[in-house]
């Protein structure tokens, strides 16, 4: 039996808020298996977006979305609005952390 993406993402917020880290729902996606996205927001208001994939041996593989630098806050923004509305079942969520990656290997 697979854990939902709602499971997964709750799980994942609570985690955020253990280590000290606001994590946020942008959107929400699917219930039972929608795509997740993550926004980190860094200290000095520029984001890194990590998009959730699978990989051939169904291992979690996550991707920076908006490139290899950090982005200005507004340009993940529009990307994470282009994603959303392109994809009715996609869950989008926002981690402010000041570390250099969020905890995505648990989401």
């Amino acid at each position: 039996m697979s854990v939902t993406t709602s499971f997964r993402v709750s799980g994942f917020l609570r985690l955020c808020t253990l280590s000290g880290e606001a994590a946020y729902v942008l959107k929400r996606g699917d219930e039972t298996a929608g795509a997740v996205i993550v926004k980190h927001l860094r200290p000095d208001r520029t984001a890194v977006v990590y998009a959730r994939r699978y990989s051939m041996d169904d291992e979690i593989v996550w991707e920076r979305a908006t490139g290899d630098d950090p982005v200005p806050e507004a340009k993940a923004d529009e990307y994470i609005n282009r994603r959303t509305a392109s994809d009715a079942d996609l869950w989008a969520i926002e981690v402010e952390s000041r570390e250099e990656t969020p905890p995505l290997t648990d989401l």
